[in-house]
């Protein structure tokens, strides 16, 4: 009887037609007099997090809204649309996205449907993989990995191509474009907002997360941290993990600059990289925290080896 009168009062309290949407325990976090970022969990895609875990952006200008990476699914674009209007009833007028990965781009479309004349850009090897295929792809990953979480998300492919050394101004503001070659996945662009202070790295650098680094290359990313650094900027949005300063990159570039050289001195001693593991992980134990790391630094190792291999041919 007890047990009953128990059942009853949870369903007055919670009834089954209400239910707490996992999206409503993210807010907007305003790192300058104008710009915002929805900082994702850490955890890679799944049906718990529902492919969240990215850092979509948006920068409030006079008269519309720019958006960074908006997430890789309709369902987290309205979220983002969400904290737009929690902030201003202003438009999107644009969108960056910083590469083919598609936990970071894949909403567009949903934004695209309420702002029809949005104007999207990205890298144009960007904007050729996702015609060649990967834009499906992506939309078939993500469906896998949250057993349909995504469901419904649509692509809308960026249309404005930006390379390296790219000026933009958009929505009367200052953007640069920095590309430094393949780095995180040979499709990348850092987006610095002159007027802010401010880069989105993308997956270029991450803050406490241990990056995936299969199509990129560990010189390449070693280069984009340096100018990074070079750009002294005050605020720094990684791909994933909390906005900071210039820490964020320094960070990332010791790791990825540690891993390889260790792996070029034990690749000259002969070493396969399974071999290479137990001595290369203690020099990197301050990133043993990190989300991934236990995962990635075996893959890491191994792909190092590859790119210090292949540099022998140059």
């Amino acid at each position: 009887m007890k047990k009953f009168i128990l059942s009853v009062c949870l369903l007055v309290i919670f009834p089954p037609w209400v239910r707490a949407d996992f999206f409503d325990g993210f807010r907007a976090e305003k790192i300058n007099r104008n710009t915002y970022v929805i900082h994702g969990p850490m955890q890679l895609p799944s049906a718990e997090n529902k492919g969240f875990m990215n850092n979509p952006a948006f920068i409030v200008a006079e008269h519309s809204v720019i958006v960074i990476d908006p997430g890789s699914s309709q369902q987290i674009g309205q979220m983002v649309l969400r904290e737009i209007a929690r902030v201003t009833d202003r438009p999107v007028s644009h969108i960056f996205n910083t590469h083919i990965h598609g936990d970071h781009w894949l909403a567009n479309e949903i934004i695209q449907r309420r702002y029809p004349s949005v104007k999207i850009i990205a890298d144009p090897r960007m904007i050729k993989k996702a015609h060649d295929g990967a834009a499906q792809q992506w939309i078939d990953t993500m469906l896998s990995m949250t057993d349909g979480a995504t469901a419904g998300t649509k692509i809308a492919y960026p249309k404005i191509a930006l390379t390296d050394g790219a000026e933009i101004k958009a929505a009367g503001l200052n953007f640069k474009i920095h590309s430094v070659g393949i780095a995180h996945s040979n499709t990348d662009i850092m987006i610095e907002y002159v007027d802010g202070s401010v880069l989105f790295t993308g997956d270029n650098a991450a803050n406490h997360r241990i990056l995936r680094m299969d199509d990129g290359s560990f010189r390449d990313s070693i280069k984009a941290m340096d100018r990074a650094m070079g750009l002294e900027l005050k605020y720094y949005v990684p791909g994933h993990g909390k906005t900071g300063d210039i820490h964020i990159v320094k960070n990332q570039r010791q790791y990825f600059a540690t891993l390889y050289r260790l792996v070029m001195a034990y690749y000259e001693d002969g070493l396969e990289d399974f071999e290479m593991k137990a001595r290369i992980a203690p020099a990197l134990k301050k990133y043993a925290d990190w989300a991934g790391f236990d995962e990635q630094l075996g893959k890491h190792i191994s792909l190092a080896r590859m790119e210090v291999e292949a540099a022998e041919f140059e």
